[in-house]
């Protein structure tokens, strides 16, 4: 009898209870939601850095390995798919490097990612400029351009589906490769831009 009555007593405050624990648990999953959207944003961000950096020090596998199983690589050596074919094109084109290789010659700068999020697929958009050593040793910007980027989720962990690279200065239309120029001289390029 004590119990029946503690349940009617207690009733009014047990239904009152119910809707505010659902709503805790609708925000709770909400703010899950967002939080996973924000490190879902920051390791895109992170993969389109590692990009360049990969590059850069000629580590052609760990660059591969940025790459979805059938992701595409599209540039002025050809179009490849998946991480196996992109990092053997690296190999041919580029040549191999010693694992203790620093590359004092060139490197990429990455800026203004902006990374939209939806669910397993994400597409991002960024600028990109590509410095060289001058006869000086100075860095020198030879190449400014965009990437256009779609990425997935695969095995837990984003990599790039599709990346197409937009010449800006020089302007070039998409991934055709540059047309044949004879070499500037840089020095010539620094004093003009001096003046």
């Amino acid at each position: 009898m004590r119990t029946a009555f503690l349940a009617i007593a207690f009733a009014p405050l047990m239904a009152a209870a119910l809707p505010a624990c659902s709503a805790g648990n609708a925000a709770n999953e909400e703010l899950a939601q967002r939080v996973q959207a924000l490190e879902d944003e920051k390791e895109v961000k992170r993969v389109l850095v590692e990009y360049g950096e990969f590059l850069d020090a000629r580590d052609y596998h760990a660059y591969a390995s940025l790459f979805a199983s059938d992701g595409v690589w599209s540039g002025g050596f050809g179009t490849y798919t998946g991480p196996a074919a992109i990092e053997a094109m690296l190999e041919e084109n580029m040549g191999s490097h010693a694992d203790d290789y620093i590359n004092k010659e060139n490197f990429h700068l990455n800026t203004t990612m902006v990374v939209d999020v939806d669910g397993d697929t994400a597409k991002a958009r960024s600028r990109y400029l590509f410095f060289v050593a001058s006869p000086e040793n100075r860095p020198v910007v030879a190449l400014a351009g965009r990437y256009e980027d779609v990425l997935v989720r695969e095995d837990g962990a984003w990599k790039i589906k599709t990346r197409k690279s937009h010449g800006v200065i020089p302007y070039r239309d998409g991934n055709k490769p540059p047309p044949a120029q004879p070499p500037a001289d840089i020095s010539d390029a620094l004093d003009r831009d001096q003046d």
